[in-house]
Parts: structure tokens; C-alpha cells; sequence
């Protein structure tokens, strides 16, 4: 299982990251790098996006439409963008300041899904 990263703060990586890895297992995180021109071409698991505004929703609806299976969970500071989420089939919205608990729950049932699939392909 493969998951990707946008944000910004190093210090969210990190905890975004282990989170991750708790759920999905060691050595499968990777951080997106946000200088210039973003490239979509690697297909993967999960996308965490925390990018305010109209980057984080250009990263999500980017990640949905090109790769319909990936779950994408979207974290932003703008609640009026769970419309766009939902009418886009994001995987999750999560709302800034992001509930720790619901976050770990978020990931950890997106793995239990991607893990099912896999199983069941």
C-alpha cells in the first residue's frame, strides 16, 4: 500500500506520516513536492492533501478524476469546500483544525477498504 502527502508544514508530515504508516505499515509514505508544476502521474493508494484553498482542491479533484480508486482524504481551512468534496466523491473532508481522532480513523478505514479491494481483485 502506497499513500501521498501534500502539505506544506514539516511538522504536520510528520504526524500525518505516522499515522499513515500505523495504518498502512511501514516505508509507504512519500512527500509531494510543491514547488512549480505538480505531476500526476504515479498512481497511489491514498493522497492526503492539507493545501488551503484553491491548491488543495486542485490537488483533489486532480488526484479523483485521473484516479478514480485512490482515496483522497482533503484537509482544509475553508468548510464551504465539503460541497465540492462530496459532489467530486473525495474520500473524506476534514475541516481545520483537523480532530486527531477522526483523522486516524479516516486513514485507518481507508486502508481497511484499499486492503479489501485488494484481496478481492
Amino acid at each position: 500500500m502506497n499513500a501521498m502527502i501534500y502539505t506544506r508544514d514539516g511538522a504536520e508530515f510528520n504526524v500525518l506520516k505516522e499515522m499513515v504508516e500505523k495504518a498502512c505499515g511501514p516505508d509507504s509514505v512519500s512527500r509531494a513536492e510543491l514547488s512549480g508544476h505538480k505531476i500526476y502521474k504515479v498512481v497511489y493508494d491514498m493522497v492526503i492533501v492539507s493545501l488551503d484553498g484553491a491548491e488543495g482542491m486542485e490537488v483533489s479533484l486532480e488526484y479523483t478524476m485521473r484516479f478514480p480508486a485512490t482515496r483522497v482524504i482533503w484537509i482544509s481551512n475553508d468548510p464551504y469546500f465539503s460541497a465540492t468534496a462530496i459532489r467530486n466523491h473525495i474520500y473524506d473532508f476534514i475541516s481545520k483544525p483537523a480532530d486527531e481522532s477522526w483523522l486516524e480513523h479516516s486513514i485507518r478505514e481507508a486502508a481497511r477498504q484499499i486492503r479489501l479491494e485488494k484481496q478481492g481483485a
